[in-house]
Order: structure tokens, then sequence, then C-alpha cells
């Protein structure tokens, strides 16, 4: 795996942009200006950064490895930020997709 610095940033970039959006969004969002929230403006230039950096990314790396490893990790960085920040609940079922991902990835990393 090259360049895990880069990696590692895009996923946060990712990951932050989704918990900024949440954080915007408003229950209605029929209002020009309710577009304009710091949490929507943040998450939208978090996606740009993260878009920049996973293009570099993919191009040091394999698609068919990073892919999956990036969206494994932003989707357990998300899972914990939704219990930590929003109370979402952490079902027996989410914890065991989240213990499968987790492998996934350890497998994935060790075939790079």
């Amino acid at each position: 795996m090259k360049e895990p610095l880069l990696i590692l940033l895009a996923v946060l970039c990712n990951s932050g942009a989704q918990i900024a959006l949440k954080t915007g969004a408003a229950d209605e969002m029929s209002s020009w200006r309710s577009w304009l929230n710091p949490g929507i403006l943040s998450g939208l230039a978090l996606y740009g950064i993260s878009f920049v950096l996973t293009v570099r990314v993919y191009a040091v790396n394999a698609l068919s490895v990073i892919s999956p490893l990036m969206a494994g990790a932003i989707f357990v960085l998300i899972s914990a930020a939704a219990r930590l920040l929003f109370g979402e609940p952490f079902t027996l079922v989410k914890t065991t997709g989240i213990l499968l991902i987790l492998a996934g990835i350890a497998l994935l990393s060790r075939s790079a």
C-alpha cells in the first residue's frame, strides 16, 4: 500500500464531510439559505479535499484493494462517530458487521 498518510487523510476527510453534513442538515432544506450553513459548506469542502486525495490514492494503488479498504474504513469511522456524536445505537448486528468489515480490511491489507 503506497502513501498511507494520503489514504488516512482521504478517509478522514470523507468521514468528516459526512459528519459535517449530518450536523448541518436541517429537517427542512427548502430555503436556499439552509444550504449555506457552516455544516453543509464544511461538508462540501471536506468532500472536495477527499476527492482530490482519493484521485491521488487511486493513481498509486491497486483499485481492487484500496477502494474496498477505504470504503470499509469510512463505514467503521462513521458508525463510531454516529454512536458518539448522535447517540445512534450499536446493535449486535451492526457490531458483527463492523467486525466482519475490519476482518476484511485486515485481509485486503495483507494482499497489497
